[in-house]
């Protein structure tokens, strides 16, 4: 719901306007900036309320358009399955076929429950700038099945950019890319979570400023053909690596911390690559760790050029 103003204007002035509205319509439609509130909100105080309200607004918006999420939790009270390979992804809220962009206000925050096991958010085939959001306390209902939730945001080749986000206390990988998808991140953070970042098929990741901290496993672990650039980041005291690569992956790290990562701060297995340039490696029960053909590269002139 929404409130009206009714205003008084001169008939030049609607005239104008109506010329205005034809012109507009014959070209592309323009972009709009669509208000979000939590479901704590007076009913007038937005178009849309809760987390249903943001699932309406995105499955309503148009290309360009922009939403605006007020202060305030929300709170799943649904979801939706999206099929993946052989699985359902769980999304408490899906961005499918879309390009948009959602601004959280300080304080916005989409909180799970125990009681409602689902994913945060799916993001499939679509282009999507989130900003200032904070996700957090999302669970699964049994650790291994069919149906993947209990993680925060999950991407499926979408080119993702997230700026000021933080993912808490998620218990399976807070970040996911899958695909050929790409995910851009500026100051992420990424705590007591399961995972930090998953990445696998051909999903990239460009990360910079962030921290990811205290993971029960890797902070980033990435599979397949998958890459990822690092840099200015700190990665500290995660439970199973702090960077971890498998079959043909790769990792950059520049100007990073790798701090109190056990038991390696990188560890590279199958024929992944993992290469660290500057920045600091200490405190890690191991500093690095190669397995099979997988190889970890430190502060390598040649191969730490700048591109």
């Amino acid at each position: 719901m929404f409130t009206r103003f009714l205003t008084t204007v001169s008939i030049p002035v609607l005239l104008g306007a109506a010329a205005c509205t034809a012109e507009h319509s014959a070209g592309e439609e323009k972009s709009a900036v669509v208000q979000v509130c939590s479901e704590d909100s007076p009913a007038d105080a937005c178009e849309y309320l809760g987390l249903a309200g943001l699932q309406a607004a995105i499955d309503a918006s148009n290309s360009g358009d922009q939403i605006v999420m007020h202060a305030g939790i929300y709170r799943p009270i649904s979801y939706r399955d999206v099929p993946f390979q052989e699985l359902q992804v769980r999304g408490a809220v899906v961005i499918d076929g879309k390009t948009l962009e959602i601004a959280a206000e300080p304080g916005a925050r989409i909180s799970g429950s125990a009681d409602f096991p689902s994913s945060a958010l799916v993001i499939e085939d679509s282009t999507v700038q989130i900003t200032g959001l904070t996700i957090s306390e999302f669970h699964y209902a049994e650790a291994e099945d069919d149906i993947y939730d209990g993680h925060g945001i999950f991407t499926i080749n979408s080119d993702v950019t997230l700026n000021s986000i933080t993912i808490e206390r998620v218990a399976k990988m807070a970040l996911t890319g899958r695909e050929d998808g790409r995910i851009t991140a500026k100051d992420l953070v990424i705590d007591h979570s399961h995972l930090g970042v998953w990445l696998e098929e051909t999903s990239a990741m460009d990360m910079t400023d962030s921290r990811i901290i205290s993971s029960e496993s890797a902070a980033v672990a990435a599979y397949g053909n998958a890459s990822a650039v690092i840099s200015d980041s700190i990665v500290e005291g995660n439970q199973d690596d702090g960077l971890y690569t498998e079959d043909d992956a790769k990792i950059m790290s520049r100007n990073s911390t790798l701090l109190d990562n056990s038991p390696f701060g990188a560890r590279a297995a199958g024929n992944s690559l993992i290469t660290v340039c500057g920045g600091s490696v200490s405190g890690n029960a191991e500093a690095f760790g190669e397995e099979e053909a997988g190889r970890v590269i430190h502060d390598d002139a040649e191969a730490c050029k700048p591109v």
